[in-house]
């Protein structure tokens, strides 16, 4: 499997995230790239968002619910909207877990486990692979770049000794721009999560192209 390229749309806007959407896809298909339905434009627009996005684009959809309870419920949502992967927190509970691996199972929507917040992401990583995730990501919050400088670039080496070790495809997110995401790719991440360094740009498609280069994807 070639990586993936997700573009973050954390946007307000809806009609500003469809416009960006619709330049890079209409640019570079939909091959490698996902599009991420960002938590504040979920939380914006809700299922709208979703069905926008997906409708206008075809392209393969996340719809980063950032669940902490009621998954199935949750999923159920988005996957009508159009949605084909959601997102449910590692810091939940057992009992919201295991409803997420029966939301994947029923539903047929693809279950991203995000470690954002874990104190200890590899250990984290290690006891949410009975809940069978598609994807784990490993994910620094944009407030804690803000405060402290840090970025998923440290967090890399532990989404490969997880890959490794489970076999389980992982995602990086947190800070990502060109000129950093190549020896990432290098080392094995399937999947690379990029918001503000496209959807911030002059010009996001200029943005998508250069990092999609990076990948060995342009």
């Amino acid at each position: 499997m070639k990586p993936i390229l997700q573009v973050a749309l954390d946007l307000e806007e809806l009609v500003k995230a469809v416009e960006i959407a619709s330049k890079i896809t209409s640019s570079y298909k939909c091959e490698n790239i996902w599009l991420e339905v960002g938590t504040p434009l979920l939380k914006s627009w809700g299922k709208i968002a979703v069905r926008s996005i997906k409708e206008l684009t075809k392209c393969f959809t996340v719809a980063d619910t950032k669940t902490m309870d009621v998954p199935l419920l949750e999923a159920k949502i988005v996957r009508k909207a159009g949605a084909d992967a959601f997102t449910v927190l590692g810091v939940a509970d057992n009992e919201t877990l295991i409803e997420a691996t029966t939301a994947r199972r029923e539903l047929g929507i693809l279950l991203i486990i995000d470690l954002i917040s874990s104190r200890e992401p590899y250990r984290k990583a290690l006891e949410i692979a009975k809940y069978e995730p598609d994807i784990i990501l490993f994910h620094v919050g944009i407030s804690v770049q803000r405060a402290r400088g840090v970025t998923v670039t440290e967090l890399v080496e532990e989404a490969v000794r997880v890959k490794e070790e489970l076999g389980v495809k992982v995602a990086v997110a947190g800070g990502l721009r060109a000129g950093v995401i190549k020896p990432i790719i290098e080392r094995g991440v399937d999947i690379v999560v990029v918001g503000s360094a496209i959807t911030s740009a002059g010009d996001p498609v200029e943005a998508t192209r250069r990092i999609l280069a990076e990948m060995g994807l342009a």
